[in-house]
C-alpha cells in the first residue's frame, strides 16, 4: 500500500470516530414509570465485529428480561479513556461500564466510582468460580474485586509463514536472531514490520515489553509503585534504544498511521510481521496466507524473564451510584456467561476468561493455543499504560512518539519520565 493511500485511509478512519460523546454524561439508569428499568451500558467498541456482538447480546438480554431495557453508548479507545474518567464518579454514571485492569481500574476506584463486587461474588460462588482465577486478580484493588474480565489478552508477533518459508526464516527466540530475520526481509525489498504509532497506546505495548525484558525485575516492580518509582535504571534507556533499532525495520510513515490501518496493511501482505494482540484474531479472517506467532525475543544481557507474556485482561464494572444494582448485576452475569463467552470467541475472535468457553468454541486452532498460552503463563507483564500513574504514562508515550519521528532521544524520553515520576512521588 502506498503512503498516500495509507494516509487517506487513516484520515477516513479518524473522521468515522468523531462520535457524539455528550449522551453518556446523562445516561444514568432510570425507571420509566411502567415498571421497566433502563440500564446504561458504556463500552469502547463502535467498530465491528464487537459493535454488532454487543448489540446482539443486549437484544437477547432484553428479550429474556422484558422489564429491563439497556441503553448502549460506545466510543473508541482513547476517547473512552477520557470520557469514562469524567463520568464514572458522577450521579449519571453508566450502570455497567468497560474498564481495563491494573492502574486504570485503580484510578476509577480512587475516584469512588465503582461498586465492590466481593459480596455478590461470595454469594454467587458458581459465577465467581466460572472464571480463571488469574484473570480476576488484575481487577482487584487492595484485595477488593471491582471488575470482572470479559477478554484475556496477550501481545505477540504475528508473522506470515509463507513469506518466512520463501526466505528460509524461522521465528526468532533471541534479539540477535530477530535482527537477522529483519535484515533478511529488508534485503529482499520488503518492509519487515508493519506498525501504526499514531495512537500512543501501541507504543506502550512495545516499550512495556522491552522494559520487562531489560530491567531488573525488582526495579521493574518497584517503579510501578507511584510512591517509589524513579525510572533511573539504565535498562530503561537500553529498552528505548532497542525500540529505536526496531523502528529502522518498520514502515517509514508509522507515526502518521493508526493501528487499524497498519493491521489492514499487514493483512494485505505489505509486511511479514506485526505486533498484535491475541484478541485481534477476529480481524484476521481475510488473511490469505498462513500465519503464526512468536513471543517477544529475549534481549542479550536483559535481566527480565524472557518467557513472560505481555498482556492483561479487560472487562466490566458496575457503578457505585447505580440506582438498579440488582438489574446491573443480572446484566453483567448474562454478559459474562459461558454461553456468551463462547459466542464472544466465535463472533469477535476474543479469548474468554470463562473456563471452557474458548475450548468449546468453534474457533481457529490458533485461538485455542493463544488462550492456553495465557492460562499457562507463569507471569504476565501488564500493559505499560495500565502499570503506571497517568502522568508517567503520558510523559512516556508522548516523548517516545517524538523519538520515533526523530525529535527526541532515548535519554531525553527518560528524563521526561523521571521528572513526571518525581511529580507523582511529591504528590503521594
Amino acid at each position: 500500500m502506498r503512503r498516500t493511500s495509507r494516509i487517506a485511509i487513516a484520515a477516513l478512519a479518524a473522521a468515522a470516530l468523531v462520535l457524539p460523546l455528550s449522551a453518556c454524561a446523562g445516561s444514568g439508569s432510570s425507571g420509566s414509570g411502567d415498571g421497566t428499568v433502563e440500564l446504561s451500558f458504556f463500552h469502547r467498541w463502535p467498530n465491528e465485529p464487537k459493535h454488532s456482538y454487543y448489540a446482539d447480546v443486549v437484544a437477547e438480554f432484553e428479550k429474556e428480561n422484558p422489564n429491563i431495557t439497556v441503553k448502549v453508548e460506545n466510543v473508541l479507545n482513547d476517547a473512552y479513556k477520557d470520557k469514562i474518567k469524567v463520568v464514572a464518579g458522577s450521579a449519571n454514571a453508566p450502570d455497567v461500564m468497560f474498564t481495563w485492569s491494573g492502574s486504570f481500574v485503580g484510578e476509577l476506584v480512587k475516584s469512588d466510582a465503582l461498586m465492590d463486587l466481593g459480596p455478590w461474588l461470595k454469594e454467587d460462588k458458581q459465577f465467581a468460580d466460572s472464571f480463571y482465577p488469574s484473570q480476576l486478580t488484575p481487577f482487584q484493588v487492595d484485595g477488593t474485586q471491582y471488575g470482572l474480565p470479559v477478554g484475556m489478552q496477550s501481545k505477540l508477533f504475528f508473522y506470515n509463514k509463507d513469506a518466512f518459508a520463501k526466505l528460509g526464516l524461522q521465528p526468532p527466540k533471541t534479539w540477535d536472531e530477530f535482527m537477522t530475520v529483519l535484515k533478511t526481509i529488508k534485503k529482499s525489498g520488503q518492509t519487515p514490520i508493519e506498525y501504526g504509532a499514531q495512537e500512543q497506546w501501541t507504543i506502550a505495548h512495545y516499550v512495556g515489553t522491552l522494559n520487562q525484558r531489560t530491567v531488573d525485575p525488582k526495579v521493574f516492580a518497584a517503579d510501578q509503585d507511584p510512591k517509589k518509582g524513579t525510572f533511573t535504571d539504565p535498562g530503561y534507556v537500553e529498552a528505548l534504544e532497542r525500540f529505536k533499532e526496531l523502528a529502522g525495520y518498520m514502515n517509514s510513515d508509522m507515526t502518521a498511521v493508526g493501528h487499524e490501518v497498519a493491521r489492514n496493511a499487514w493483512i494485505a501482505g505489505d509486511a511479514p510481521i506485526m505486533y498484535l494482540q491475541s484478541a485481534e484474531v477476529g480481524y484476521l479472517k481475510d488473511v490469505t496466507f498462513d500465519y503464526g506467532t512468536f513471543n517477544f525475543p529475549s534481549v542479550a544481557g536483559g535481566k527480565g524473564d524472557a518467557g513472560e507474556l505481555t498482556g492483561a485482561p479487560e472487562g466490566f464494572a458496575i457503578s457505585k451510584n447505580t440506582k438498579h444494582p440488582a438489574e446491573a448485576k443480572k446484566f453483567l452475569e448474562f454478559l459474562l456467561s459461558k454461553q456468551n463467552g463462547t459466542a464472544y470467541a466465535e463472533k469477535a475472535g476474543e479469548l474468554s476468561p470463562v473456563k471452557g468457553a474458548v475450548e468449546e468454541a468453534k474457533v481457529p486452532e490458533i485461538s485455542k493455543e493463544l488462550a492456553k498460552g495465557i492460562v499457562d503463563a507463569s507471569a504476565m507483564t501488564t500493559w505499560l499504560d495500565n502499570a503506571y500513574d497517568p502522568q508517567i504514562v503520558q510523559a512516556y508515550l508522548s516523548e517516545t512518539q517524538l523519538m520515533l519521528s526523530g525529535q527526541q532521544t532515548p535519554e531525553g524520553v527518560m528524563k521526561a519520565v523521571q521528572e513526571a515520576a518525581q511529580r507523582v512521588r511529591d504528590a503521594s
